[in-house]
């Protein structure tokens, strides 16, 4: 089955423009973001005080979205994606003096907080603003095809440096986000009057009918965090070299690139909700696997039928959630998907904390909470 491009870039170049800048922004991020944890574990931090550092960010996070939101309306998403740009580069850069400032532990997750802010609320509004609805899936097989890309690569270059000098990868990294960020400057930006306050948006959080999407962002919020923190060390303690850890990433990511055009196309064919129902399922069996593995080959088998089921249950979950902030006020839907991530894990990262400090089958536990919060998918608002 070959790619068309034809199917998937727009006339007016604009998504062209923001493909091109994720492209180069997930690689520079790629090249350093799965090592970030591991990095921190080699500095001499013990697995309780790394998730008490993602515990902080999420707790930045929460405490600045609303006012992050207001920033990214009142200057547009354009000028909030190069806002976010120095937030991130300052936060690299800081990571390469923490081994001599131990104060910048608790300044960095704040620095994360506000890239993640003002970058996934400019990334989100200028997809819907731009997106078709009809081609959605497609559009989404894009970006994914073009984030597996820029992430199949990197993680493996990223092991091969960061062997040799974890300071110069930091660097790096942060030169190619900065270029990643120049497309950006000549998108032609779609102000839509969107706004809402802070009372409408609390109001979500207690309404009924939110009650599944609230179980369904939950359970990716969960999960995806023991995925980037816990996931990463154990690979380093399995695998015990950053080369090979780098190696086993980069394969199962780039085998599970070869079914992304296809689910592509089924999001835009068939019920999403069906799709998304069957990906819940092996998803969930991929973090049942994960519990079982220990050698490098065990992990590149299942890892890389992780990926593929990810694939599966993210392009119908992704393209449903935008679904759904259409039918809304979109940017308001955005905003409380993101504060509920954060706050579930506020919520569930201390108990981590509780399980590594008792210390007893810390990582299959926290794979088998994983697991079991993905269920959490399958509830989304029909």
């Amino acid at each position: 089955m070959t790619l068309s491009t034809n199917n998937f870039l727009h006339k007016n170049g604009n998504l062209n423009k923001f493909y091109l800048s994720v492209f180069l922004m997930t690689f520079g991020e790629s090249l350093i973001n799965i090592f970030v944890p591991i990095y921190l574990y080699f500095l001499g931090f013990s697995i309780f005080q790394i998730l008490l550092f993602y515990f902080l960010s999420s707790v930045y996070f929460v405490a600045f979205s609303f006012w992050g939101s207001k920033i990214t309306i009142k200057i547009g998403e354009k000028y909030a994606f190069l806002l976010s740009t120095p937030f991130l580069i300052a936060y690299y850069l800081g990571l390469i003096a923490l081994k001599y400032y131990g104060v910048l532990f608790f300044v960095l997750p704040l620095l994360l907080s506000l890239r993640m802010i003002f970058f996934n609320y400019a990334y989100h509004l200028t997809y819907i603003n731009h997106s078709q609805k009809h081609r959605q899936g497609r559009e989404l097989a894009l970006l994914g095809i073009l984030t597996l890309l820029a992430t199949s690569a990197a993680p493996y270059l990223g092991s091969i440096i960061a062997t040799f000098n974890f300071s110069v990868l930091f660097i790096l990294s942060a030169v190619v986000m900065f270029v990643g960020a120049v497309p950006l400057l000549f998108i032609k930006e779609k102000r839509l009057q969107i706004d809402f306050s802070l009372k409408s948006l609390l109001k979500k959080f207690i309404d009924d009918k939110e009650l599944g999407n609230l179980i369904s962002f939950s359970g990716y919020a969960i999960e995806a965090v023991i995925g980037r923190t816990l996931w990463p060390i154990f690979l380093v303690i399995v695998v015990g070299a950053l080369d090979k850890t780098g190696l086993l990433i980069s394969l199962s990511l780039l085998i599970s690139l070869l079914a992304y055009h296809f689910i592509g196309k089924l999001t835009d064919k068939i019920d999403k909700i069906k799709l998304l129902k069957i990906g819940t399922i092996l998803h969930a069996l991929a973090w049942l696997g994960r519990i079982f593995v220990n050698t490098p080959y065990q992990i590149l088998a299942v890892d890389s039928y992780k990926n593929l089921s990810e694939k599966i249950l993210h392009l119908p979950w992704a393209a449903h959630s935008y679904d759904l902030a259409r039918r809304e006020n979109r940017f308001e839907f955005i905003v409380y998907r993101e504060i509920v991530f954060n706050l579930i894990r506020i919520m569930v990262l201390p108990v981590l904390m509780v399980v590594f400090a008792v210390n007893f089958y810390p990582f299959t536990v926290s794979f088998a909470v994983a697991g079991i919060c993905s269920l959490g998918y399958w509830f989304i608002k029909k």
